[in-house]
């Protein structure tokens, strides 16, 4: 077998797989690496098949159009199911009483049912909790700690500019929620 014959039959294979991808709905990232790799075979595929036989190399580029065009109609359909899944909300963490200024501010998403909590974690800020009674008092985010700071200290939340009669474990976000968190100092000279 010839080296543009080899050539010429992995880049058939790697079409093949790809399309395989495409079809069975492996995925947006499966879809983009067997793509990907199909390109790379392509572009060097191409090179050696230009000398043997320009006709050859026409149904692969056909081919590899058609599993481009699938694949994109794939990733918007997996987007619009992703959003019907998740939440946007906005969230702050204000730690200005402590003279730390804003720890975050951002718009962010999370899978439906997630809690103030549960995205109060996906922040990424270190956190010092206490769990009593079955639900859990926010002691510290980032570097500001009610209970190293006083004991009239202590974080709180707001949903909407409301203060929830229920625990950040308990209560679950909706979307277009503006959670914001805020440290005090002294909450009796509120």
């Amino acid at each position: 077998m010839s080296r543009n014959s080899k050539l010429l039959s992995i880049f058939i294979a790697a079409c093949v797989f790809a399309l395989m991808l495409v079809l069975a709905g492996c995925g947006q990232q499966a879809s983009s690496s067997a793509a990907s790799s199909s390109a790379s075979s392509a572009s060097a595929s191409a090179s050696s098949a230009a000398a043997s036989s320009s006709a050859s190399s026409a149904p692969a580029s056909t081919g590899s159009a058609a599993a481009s065009s699938s694949t994109g109609s794939e990733q918007a359909e997996a987007s619009n199911a992703a959003a019907d899944d998740e939440v946007t909300f906005t969230m702050k963490i204000d730690a200005s009483d402590a003279d730390k200024g804003l720890l975050y501010d951002s718009a962010v998403s999370a899978k439906k049912g997630a809690t103030v909590y549960d995205a109060l974690i996906d922040t990424g800020l270190d956190l010092s909790v206490v769990s009593s009674s079955g639900s859990t008092y926010v002691d510290g985010i980032a570097d500001v700690v009610a209970s190293e700071v006083g004991p009239n200290a202590g974080w709180t939340f707001t949903v909407n500019g409301e203060s929830p009669n229920v625990g950040a474990d308990g209560l679950v976000i909706a979307n277009g929620d503006e959670i914001v968190w805020t440290f005090t100092s002294d909450y009796t000279a509120q």
